[in-house]
């Protein structure tokens, strides 16, 4: 076990200043955070996001703390060696996307491709969605919304981009992993969008613990079929524990909850950022001793200090994920 302080010490070193990070969700929360951090590292870093205005104070954010790389490596080498300060290692980009679609999905993957070209990214970092909520909510697909961000987004763009081999080292996605239970999900209805329409879905609470478990199934799942796919690099679904965020208000809790979260996140919860919950995505994706600390071949499920867990037990049969990779391929068809 290891705090975010140990991370952060063990981080403050890492020189990201040739490498490309992409973000999902990353124009706030945990996603701007990371975003934050890899840019204090150097990296270029690529923001996928639907508000263009929260984009633009995150790019803003990202462009001081880049600046502030160039500082620190211009302290730390010889005059000779120093970088200028309009390095290209530091170039931010905003691509805006509906991650709520299929087509708008497709549609950034395909745009990701084209200013990415032969260079890529090095890494994917998953953090759109967030806590379930209670509710079912067709998207005008006909997907439930909150699935169709938490799961479906991040299996198309890690799909997309790997195929394409736009990805060049590792996957994150920051969820919830191993806690998807042991009963088989029915692929039929596995966004509850027929069990709602029919009058037998539970919302409250036990809607909001059946979404949270589904959605740890499915990620479990499509981690570990993106690992054997893709034995060149790491994929890894991380759970962050409980970060400040604005997370259970963008969901949709109710108002109570969310003064509760408010009211509480400062005293318990972690920061998002740089010297709190960044550090670790960071470490496990650029820090060297971090990097050795995942495996290729297989899901790295992992928690908020440095935990491993075991896949989860309904989707460890090889056949199962194989069906569930097929159910999510098929809303790309």
């Amino acid at each position: 076990m290891v705090s975010y302080t140990e991370l952060a010490t063990k981080n403050k070193s890492v020189d990201c200043s040739e490498q490309r990070a992409l973000v999902s969700g990353g124009t706030q929360g945990i996603g701007a955070g990371i975003a934050l951090r890899f840019a204090l590292s150097g990296a270029s870093v690529w923001l996928v996001g639907r508000n263009a205005e929260k984009a633009s104070q995150v790019i803003e954010q990202l462009d001081k703390a880049s600046a502030e790389a160039q500082r620190r490596r211009t302290i730390n080498s010889s005059p000779s060696s120093s970088k200028p300060s309009d390095d290209a290692g530091s170039k931010h980009a905003f691509f805006q996307a509906d991650l709520s679609t299929t087509s708008g999905i497709k549609d950034v993957a395909d745009k990701i491709s084209q200013k990415a070209g032969k260079g890529g990214i090095d890494y994917l970092i998953e953090t759109q969605g967030g806590p379930p909520n209670p509710s079912i909510k067709k998207t005008s697909e006909g997907i439930e919304s909150q699935f169709a961000v938490q799961c479906v987004s991040r299996f198309g763009l890690a799909k997309l981009l790997t195929e394409q081999g736009i990805v060049k080292r590792a996957v994150l996605m920051v969820a919830s992993p191993a806690q998807g239970g042991s009963k088989k999900w029915d692929l039929d209805d596995i966004d509850f969008v027929k069990a709602k329409e029919s009058g037998s879905y539970w919302g409250g609470p036990f809607g909001i613990l059946k979404k949270g478990m589904r959605d740890s199934a499915i990620l479990d799942s499509v981690a570990q079929t993106l690992a054997e796919r893709n034995p060149n690099m790491t994929i890894s679904h991380c759970f962050p524990g409980f970060i400040a965020t604005d997370a259970s208000a963008n969901q949709g809790f109710p108002t109570p909850l969310v003064w509760a979260s408010k009211l509480v996140a400062p005293l318990l919860a972690h920061k998002p950022g740089p010297g709190g919950y960044a550090e670790l995505p960071f470490y496990l994706l650029a820090n060297p001793d971090g990097q050795r600390y995942l495996e290729t071949g297989q899901a790295n499920l992992i928690g908020p200090k440095l935990k491993k867990y075991s896949i989860t037990s309904s989707v460890q049969d090889g056949a199962e994920r194989q069906r569930i990779w097929e159910k999510m391929s098929s809303y790309f068809a």
